[in-house]
């Protein structure tokens, strides 16, 4: 480039190409210049002067639960040696939720023996984000990526509730029950299975599978039976589509409990043999109302009767 500005700058050169030549420099030059002001990362978030409990930068806690999650947070360091540190900051500003979390863990008071044992529980609210640091000592009581998705877990499930301070509370309890040794984090005991599905309303979809199923199916297959009787279906017919409609609410209503929780195989049969036998006997609405089952005749006789035909008699 240069050599070719040296001979176009020449006594040979034309001014043409001196301004073309010159115009692509002041381009580049610019292009690089834009590159470095807004294509550079922007500065780290700066990390607040830290104490060695709670640190609710994000105002996500009030002030009886701050109280209260202060004194667990020293009562279990009295009890276990092991320190709990809590920050909430309520966005990262584009930082990185890893490097943040390093950087305040670096910059908690305590000297380097305490940091060996030490836990950093870091909630970004904005981003909606939980992070883990943790010293050398705890490393191998909570291996990644596992304790951060089950901190996730359990803090985020109150994120768009009215007690945010809650998720904060499960995930230091879940904390404390890790270095305790109830629970693994690289596994799943009983007790964690049996509250994950309390937590999601465990057995909640079967029990309304076959309180509504059948239920429904019976006034599906009434309404059906009103409209076959009204318009002179064969009772074959409406005794055939009565268990149909029957056993398709059963389905229906299985699939739309799922959504809350899973409905067994063995359950589901027993509930999908009720709905068509609901939904059938639904369907013989206008037979058993009118009297057929007892053999009292649909039509009536159109004679009216006087007292002293002794009729009965």
């Amino acid at each position: 480039m240069w050599c070719k500005i040296a001979a176009l700058t020449g006594p040979g050169g034309s001014e043409t190409e001196r301004v073309k030549i010159l115009a692509r420099i002041v381009f580049f030059g610019f292009a690089l210049f834009a590159g470095l002001i807004f294509g550079s990362s922007s500065p780290a978030l700066e990390v607040p002067p830290l104490k060695e409990s709670l640190n609710d930068f994000a105002g996500m806690m009030p002030e009886a639960s701050a109280h209260d999650l202060q004194e667990r947070l020293r009562r279990f360091k009295t009890q276990s040696g092991r320190t709990i540190v809590v920050v909430t900051v309520r966005s990262l500003e584009n930082d990185d939720l890893e490097e943040f979390g390093r950087r305040a863990f670096r910059k908690l008071p305590l000297s380097e023996t305490d940091l060996r044992n030490s836990l950093l529980l870091l909630v970004a609210l904005k981003e909606r984000k939980v992070g883990l640091q943790v010293g050398p000592e705890l490393r191998q009581l909570f291996p990644e990526p596992q304790a951060s998705q089950k901190l996730q877990a359990h803090v985020g499930l109150y994120f768009d509730g009215l007690r945010r301070d809650l998720g904060i509370h499960a995930g230091v309890h879940y904390i404390f029950q890790a270095i305790q040794g109830e629970v693994r984090v690289d596994g799943t005991t009983e007790a964690e299975t049996l509250e994950e599905s309390s937590t999601k309303g465990g057995g909640a979809g079967a029990i309304f599978a076959i309180a509504l199923g059948p239920c429904f199916a019976f006034w599906v297959g009434a309404l059906w039976g009103i409209y076959a009787t009204k318009f002179g279906f064969p009772r074959a017919m409406r005794l055939l589509m009565g268990a149909l409609l029957g056993g398709g609410t059963a389905k229906i209503v299985a699939i739309l409990m799922s959504l809350i929780s899973s409905v067994g195989g063995a359950l589901w049969y027993f509930i999908l043999a009720v709905s068509i036998a609901l939904g059938v006997l639904g369907s013989l609405t206008e037979f058993w109302m009118s009297g057929d089952w007892r053999g009292i005749p649909r039509v009536k006789d159109s004679v009216k009767r006087k007292p002293e035909d002794n009729m009965g008699i």
